[in-house]
C-alpha cells in the first residue's frame, strides 16, 4: 500500500480504487491521452499516477475542500510533478478552465454528474474520453433498497438518473464498466 493509499484509509478519504484507476490508466493510454482534466482532486492520488504516465501528460484537477487542498498541493509537490499538475480551487460547476483534453475525469459530487458533464464535454476533445467514477455506488445503484437512509437512496437515485442520462445521449456513446466502484467510458459517435 503506497504512502497515499494509507493515508486515505486512515482519514477516510474516498480514492479510486485499484481496479477503477488501473482501468482510467490502461485507457489513458490505448487512447494517447496527454491531456487530463480531473473534477475532484481529493489527495492527488488519481492526478499523481496520471502524470507518471508519460512526461509529456499535462494534469488539471479541481478541488473545493480546503482539508484536501492542503493534502493535495503537499502531495503534488513531494511527488516532483509540480510542473505537470495544475491544482484549480473551488467548485467544478463554479471555476472556469481553458483548453482542451484527451481525457475529462467526472469524480466530484455524485449528484452533480450530469451538471459536470454538461459543462466540460466542450472542453473534450475530438477523440477524447469523458470517464465517471462511482457509477456502482458500492452496489446500491443496482440495489437501492439497500441503502439505509433516505439522503444516501437520492444520491443513489441521481446515480442511477446519470448513468440513464449518458446511456440514451445522442452524441455520445457509453460503455460501463464493473472495475472498482463501477467506471463508465464516453465518447463521441
Amino acid at each position: 500500500m503506497s504512502d497515499l493509499e494509507q493515508y486515505a484509509k486512515e482519514h477516510q478519504v474516498p480514492i479510486m480504487m485499484d481496479g477503477g484507476l488501473k482501468f482510467l490508466l490502461e485507457q489513458l493510454q490505448k487512447n494517447q491521452c496527454l491531456s487530463f482534466l480531473e473534477l475532484g482532486t481529493a489527495i492527488a492520488r488519481t492526478s499523481i499516477e496520471v502524470a507518471k504516465l508519460d512526461p509529456r501528460m499535462r494534469v488539471v484537477t479541481i478541488e473545493r475542500n480546503p482539508d484536501m487542498i492542503v493534502e493535495a498541493k503537499k502531495n503534488i509537490e513531494e511527488s516532483g510533478l509540480s510542473d505537470r499538475i495544475t491544482l484549480i480551487e473551488g467548485d467544478a460547476l463554479e471555476v472556469d478552465v481553458e483548453g482542451m483534453f484527451d481525457c475529462i475525469f467526472i469524480d466530484a459530487a455524485k449528484a452533480q454528474y450530469r451538471r459536470f458533464f454538461e459543462k466540460y464535454c466542450t472542453h473534450l476533445n475530438e477523440n477524447g474520453i469523458i470517464v465517471s467514477d462511482n457509477m456502482n455506488f458500492h452496489g446500491l445503484v443496482e440495489h437501492p433498497e439497500l441503502s439505509r437512509n433516505r439522503n444516501t437512496r437520492q444520491l443513489v437515485r441521481k446515480i442511477h438518473d446519470y448513468h440513464t442520462y449518458l446511456a440514451n445521449l445522442t452524441d455520445y456513446e457509453t460503455a460501463f464498466y464493473d472495475y472498482g466502484d463501477g467506471v463508465a467510458l464516453t465518447r463521441r459517435k
